[in-house]
């Protein structure tokens, strides 16, 4: 009898223990897809989702104005920042991305108008993200270079996944593929796509092309030592 209370109580642990990590990982899982969308938002943000005649759209074609060192928090410029000089940590490192308030991460469809549910088995809080204008190499053809960096929450939001991607957008549009012009001699921009999913580069005719993205694990840790 004891061998066997022994055996089942050895069981049950391990079985308890199983359902916990299946439901750490389930957590996770959502947290990512979140973060995912967070970053497939920012990139439609660049793109020109806003509308055009937006301060913030000639920001990101390459006007000048809206980036500013730190971040902005305004209703046009709300997460939009300029890398901070060394020896000071980068704006994503700096801003709390899991602050309660908020500000200067952009929520979840803020600009784009895209819907997303929370609670439940959805993500407890709507994900977001921040804007970094990067500076280009010498001789890079013409182009604006961003750094977004993304959260995403589970069910719990203490469940946070952070994923960064570096994405382009030309500063002019490239003429049409077969060398015709529309209306009046004027080159017709291509139609924009989708933003891409995480882990795969824009299309052709993609309002963004990523160029990396990655996860960032250690992004409590970072944020920590940014403030020692």
């Amino acid at each position: 009898m004891l061998g066997a209370l022994i055996l089942g109580v050895s069981i049950a642990r391990t079985a308890f223990g199983s359902m916990a990590a299946a439901r750490m990982e389930r957590e996770r899982m959502v947290a990512r897809a979140a973060a995912g969308m967070a970053l497939a938002d920012a990139e439609a943000d660049i793109g020109g989702t806003t509308p055009a005649s937006s301060a913030r759209a000639a920001w990101f074609a390459g006007a000048s104005g809206g980036f500013a060192d730190g971040c902005g928090t305004g209703s046009q410029d709300l997460g939009l920042c300029l890398p901070a000089a060394a020896p000071l940590p980068p704006a994503w490192q700096a801003v709390d991305l899991a602050a309660d308030d908020g500000a200067p991460v952009v929520p979840y469809g803020h600009y784009t108008g895209a819907v997303l549910a929370t609670g439940g088995m959805l993500p407890a809080r709507l994900p977001g993200y921040l804007i970094e204008r990067l500076a280009l190499p010498g001789g890079a053809p013409p182009q604006t270079l961003f750094r977004i960096t993304a959260i995403g929450f589970g069910t719990r939001a203490t469940t946070q996944v952070v994923l960064q991607a570096i994405v382009r957008r030309p500063t002019v549009a490239p003429p049409p593929a077969n060398g015709q012009s529309g209306q009046g001699g004027q080159a017709q921009p291509a139609t924009p796509t989708d933003p891409p999913t995480p882990g795969t580069p824009a299309g052709t005719g993609s309002p963004t092309g990523r160029i990396s993205w990655r996860d960032i694990p250690n992004w409590p840790e970072l944020h920590a030592r940014a403030h020692h």
